[in-house]
């Protein structure tokens, strides 16, 4: 049998992709943290029961060696909702590098999504955690 020769070109488009999402990461783009059972639970912490409200976006990245994160948060109900956060910042191995932040509200129309942003306050946070808090 004869056989067409084989193209490089399914390669190189292959090649040339994989360079440009590379690239992408590299310029400082934020992570996008996946709320189907990726690891967005994991910069997680609940006290308490949070109902009708869900962590639905999480993205991080590094701004002049700041951790930069953005949360979006989406009320499923079409009642109005509040919620109270904080960040806690932490460093490679886990430890808390910054005092207990204030409790901040933040009230929610019925199905409405809202966006939190916010730096980390020293150089030596690498990694956080958004705790979230129900008044009821």
């Amino acid at each position: 049998m004869n056989y067409p020769p084989a193209s490089n070109k399914p390669r190189s488009v292959l090649v040339g992709f994989l360079f440009l999402v590379l690239a992408l990461f590299s310029v400082g783009t934020m992570a996008v943290v996946t709320v189907d059972g990726g690891p967005i639970y994991s910069k997680l912490e609940e006290q308490g029961r949070v109902d009708n409200l869900r962590v639905t976006a999480l993205r991080a990245s590094k701004q002049d060696n700041l951790l930069r994160i953005q949360a979006e948060i989406t009320n499923l109900s079409s009642s109005s909702q509040q919620l109270y956060y904080r960040f806690k910042w932490l460093d490679n191995d886990g430890f808390v590098v910054w005092e207990d932040e204030p409790w901040k509200p933040i009230s929610f129309t019925g199905n409405q999504k809202q966006i939190i942003s916010v730096g980390s306050p020293t150089f030596k946070a690498t990694d956080f955690r958004l705790v979230l808090q129900s008044p009821n």
